[in-house]
C-alpha cells in the first residue's frame, strides 16, 4: 500500500465520486498484482484507498461491479478509439468503416499494453447469463455487431454464423495482437494491418 493511501484525507461530504474513482484505481492497482477477482479483498481494496471497507458498498454493491467497473474505464477508451478511428474512415464504405475499427483496436492494444492485459487477464468471477449481458464487454461486441449489419445493408454477405461474426472478429483481432506482442519478431504494426484485411477478406464476400 503506498503511503499516500495510508494517510488519505477523509473526503469533504458532496465528494463521494472522487471517493469512488480512488477506490476504482486502487482496484486496478491490485488486479495487476493478483490477477483475479477471487482473489481480490474488498478490505485490500479498502486499505489500498485509505477508507474503511464499509464505505465501498456506498458505491459498489459487490465485487463483480467494482471489478467490471474498474474493467469498464479501458472498455470505454478502446470502444472510443474504435469509434473515432470510424468516424474518419469513408462514410459510404461500411468495410472502410469496420476495418478501421479493428485497425483502432488492435493499435490501442500495442499502445496500452498494461491496460489491456489488465482487461483479458483478470480471472472473473461467473455469473448468470443476466448479468453478463451487462459486462462491459459488450461494447465492443455491439459495435462489430452494427458494423456488420451496415455490412450486410450494403450487399456484403458474413460467411459465418451471424451470431458468432463478432466474437469471430474479436477472437482473431485479440489473438492476433497478442502474438504480436510476445513473439520475439521485428515489431512492425503494419502487419496488424494486414491481418485486419485478411481476416475482413475471410469474414465477407461480395
Amino acid at each position: 500500500m503506498s503511503e499516500s493511501a495510508a494517510v488519505r484525507p477523509r473526503n469533504p461530504r458532496g465528494q463521494g465520486e472522487r471517493l469512488r474513482e480512488e477506490l476504482l484505481r486502487a482496484t486496478e492497482r491490485l488486479l495487476e498484482q493478483v490477477g483475479s477477482e477471487d482473489a481480490l479483498s474488498l478490505r485490500a481494496v479498502a486499505r489500498e484507498a485509505g477508507v474503511a471497507a464499509p464505505s465501498i458498498y456506498r458505491h459498489f454493491a459487490d465485487k463483480t461491479e467494482l471489478v467490471w467497473a474498474t474493467l469498464e474505464i479501458s472498455y470505454e477508451r478502446l470502444a472510443r478509439a474504435m469509434a473515432e478511428a470510424a468516424a474518419k474512415a469513408d462514410g459510404d464504405d461500411p468495410v472502410a468503416r469496420l476495418r478501421a475499427q479493428l485497425r483502432a483496436y488492435c493499435r490501442y492494444a500495442v499502445a496500452h499494453p498494461a491496460t489491456y492485459r489488465l482487461l483479458y487477464e483478470t480471472r472473473q468471477t461467473p455469473v448468470g447469463p443476466e448479468r453478463l449481458a451487462g459486462h462491459p464487454a459488450g461494447l465492443l461486441v455491439r459495435s462489430w455487431n452494427d458494423a456488420l449489419t451496415a455490412c450486410e445493408e450494403a450487399g456484403r454477405r458474413v460467411r459465418c454464423s451471424r451470431s458468432e461474426a463478432p466474437y469471430m472478429l474479436w477472437s482473431s483481432v485479440h489473438g492476433r495482437v497478442m502474438l504480436w506482442q510476445v513473439m520475439p519478431s521485428r515489431k512492425d504494426a503494419s502487419r496488424l494491418d494486414r491481418f485486419v484485411d485478411e481476416i475482413l477478406q475471410l469474414l465477407l464476400e461480395d
